[in-house]
């Protein structure tokens, strides 16, 4: 009995926890039950029912949703249909619309967006909305159409040339590059323009980076079945015809 009052007065337990708790202290379980009767009767344990409407309501209060409340009542082992029962019976009484409730949390405490959309959607999931919720808590938000992706974030800050440069360097063709660049959402206005500036300057050559790609491999260029393979390859790899064509002609000279 010492043992249940001090993990009482240090916070609210369930049954199941309080239970735990007094396994550790000792294996009887006839001075278990007795000790759990007992608190019953002082009016010192709370029914898990109690406790879930209780902490229900106080998570609702405190603008978490449905899911957290489900997931800590679980981890204290409060049966899913007593949860169940005491979220649905607190919503009713307290009038709780948690949609309106995320809507006015993400109003208040987000006039302006300074995170990705991935963290702020991790960060209210972890409050117990769903994805669906928090998507709709965006779309309403004044500034919801400026918040940016992971991706878009270190798009806007990507240095279109480098970027350029290092794809060439791992042996890709501009058709690739520009595919790749633009799932990245990485601005290509001024791809064409940059590629015609490098080439000029002598800094890029797809023809001589076609080539060397064609020279790492072992194809028999004389067969038409090995041609077919090389061509193929190239053409994966972002070459044009005319660069896949010269590559060729080099290595059949």
């Amino acid at each position: 009995m010492n043992s249940a009052l001090w993990h009482l007065g240090q916070k609210d337990l369930t049954e199941s926890e309080l239970l735990a708790k007094l396994r550790v202290k000792t294996d009887n379980e006839e001075w278990i039950t007795d000790t759990i009767e007992k608190l019953r009767d002082f009016g010192y344990l709370k029914s898990d029912k109690q406790f879930a409407e209780q902490f229900a309501e106080r998570s609702f209060f405190g603008e978490y949703g449905s899911e957290y409340i489900r997931d800590k009542l679980k981890k204290k082992g409060i049966e899913e249909a007593l949860i169940d029962d005491a979220i649905h019976k607190v919503k009713a009484q307290l009038n709780i619309d948690e949609q309106t409730m995320l809507n006015e949390r993400i109003n208040n405490y987000y006039q302006e967006f300074t995170m990705s959309k991935e963290k702020l959607i991790t960060t209210l999931q972890k409050r117990g909305f769903s994805y669906a919720q928090v998507n709709q808590a965006i779309k309403q938000h004044a500034c919801g159409e400026q918040l940016k992706t992971n991706l878009e974030i270190k798009a806007e800050k990507a240095d279109l040339e480098k970027e350029v440069l290092k794809y060439v360097r791992k042996g890709k063709g501009l058709t690739v590059i520009r595919q790749e660049l633009r799932q990245r959402k990485i601005d290509i206005t001024e791809l064409d323009a940059l590629v015609e500036r490098l080439i000029n300057s002598e800094q890029l050559d797809f023809y001589s980076s076609c080539l060397e790609q064609l020279s790492k491999k072992s194809y028999d260029l004389s067969v038409h079945n090995e041609r077919s393979k090389a061509y193929a390859m190239l053409s994966r790899k972002g070459f044009s015809s005319d660069e896949i064509r010269f590559a060729m002609d080099e290595l059949t000279q």
